[in-house]
């Protein structure tokens, strides 16, 4: 007997209400949209266009209705394509392989999700130099507002699930160093967070790994990828994220006070367990200082800064070691 052809998208021999056909359907639709834009943006960055191509579409010279119209178009189906997603039941209890949507993750990728359009708009807004301090600059606060109000958002889930924090990595079945590598990738992504200037394309590497870890794990549910590419797939989307931050970073001469930052963050909350609400406000505390003190760039810290940013990683690396062994 032939065996029967797997496809991403559901038969809809496996679909008996029409509801069911099409909240299937619009989903994978959203989703071809979501893929493609995202792909789009990625070889727009590296074929060295400026921002990703948004640099573009700010600065044609349009009224303020027509650039947020355009930021909706753009945006929209990546919001849209979280939403759709709670149309599907899932099991109750994560897989054990922890690459499978659940629902836990589903409701926190909902909230990065927002966190990345959230950002994105601040981003697209000071772009066209409606949000911008008096001297060009743009002011961590609101972005460290978005930062703080997601955590306290993802721990409510997390609450509402029974479980005192997100386990998203941490469960995962991957070796262990690899866990932490991860990881720390996530507090280098805060910090530019708070760092957030106005280029959208860090927000769409952070975008593209909440919404393509979901199709990775999607994937690996319906039997097209293994456990190991699924890991893979995850850490690639990561790695190729980290890229376009530190061209951000070079870009901005910030480059070794955002690693330092982004390292010292990881050791603190991985190693020592300090307190995230307390860790990022201290790092906002931090950077509005440097900001008002027109200090935040590397050329104000002369040679002590890349000493100071080799030692971050020599630490995060040995904290790695010991975590693992």
């Amino acid at each position: 007997m032939a065996s029967s052809r797997r496809t991403l998208l559901t038969s809809a021999a496996k679909l008996p209400t029409a509801f069911d056909y099409w909240s299937h359907r619009l989903h994978a639709s959203l989703g071809l949209y979501v893929f493609s834009h995202l792909m789009y943006r990625y070889y727009l960055f590296f074929t060295h266009h400026r921002d990703m191509g948004f640099d573009a579409l700010t600065s044609s010279g349009d009224e303020d209705t027509t650039e947020a119209t355009t930021f909706v178009m753009l945006f929209l189906p990546h919001l849209l394509l979280q939403l759709s997603g709670f149309a599907f039941s899932l099991p109750n209890k994560r897989h054990p392989d922890g690459n499978r949507i659940w629902p836990q993750y589903r409701w926190e990728a909902l909230v990065f999700c927002t966190r990345c359009l959230s950002l994105s708009f601040i981003a697209w807004r000071r772009k066209t130099n409606n949000w911008k301090l008096e001297d060009g600059s743009c002011s961590a606060v609101t972005a460290a507002f978005c930062v703080v109000f997601t955590m306290i958002l993802a721990d409510q889930v997390a609450k509402s699930y029974g479980t005192k924090k997100s386990r998203t990595i941490r469960d995962l079945k991957a070796p262990q160093w690899s866990q932490y590598l991860m990881s720390s990738a996530q507090f280098h992504a805060t910090v530019h967070c708070i760092l957030i200037s106005d280029t959208l394309s860090v927000q769409i590497a952070a975008l593209t790994v909440v919404q393509l870890s979901a199709f990775g794990m999607t994937m690996r549910r319906k039997g097209f990828i293994s456990q190991k590419e699924g890991v893979f797939l995850y850490a690639l989307v990561l790695l190729v994220g980290m890229i376009v931050i530190f061209d951000d970073l070079m870009r901005r001469s910030i480059f070794n006070l955002a690693l330092f930052l982004g390292n010292l963050t990881a050791v603190m909350r991985m190693y020592f367990g300090m307190n995230k609400y307390l860790m990022w406000s201290s790092v906002l505390a931090i950077v509005l200082f440097l900001q008002r003190k027109g200090m935040l760039s590397d050329d104000a810290f002369s040679d002590a800064l890349p000493l100071l940013n080799y030692a971050s990683w020599l630490q995060l690396v040995s904290t790695c070691y010991w975590k693992c062994r």
